[in-house]
């Protein structure tokens, strides 16, 4: 993409920015728990940031 800031991005360069990022479904008990080996890249984010 270009450095033009009026741009506006396009849905091909929204799937460009988000293509390799981690994707993965967390399920939560009742009391608001995940288990972070189901979950591990959720676990990595809630821990390091």
């Amino acid at each position: 993409m270009e450095n033009d800031k009026s741009k506006k991005m396009t849905n091909l360069d929204w799937y460009n920015l988000v293509k390799d990022e981690p994707s993965e479904v967390v399920k939560f008990d009742k009391d608001g728990n995940y288990d972070p080996k189901k979950s591990p890249e959720f676990n990595d984010w809630m821990k390091n940031g």
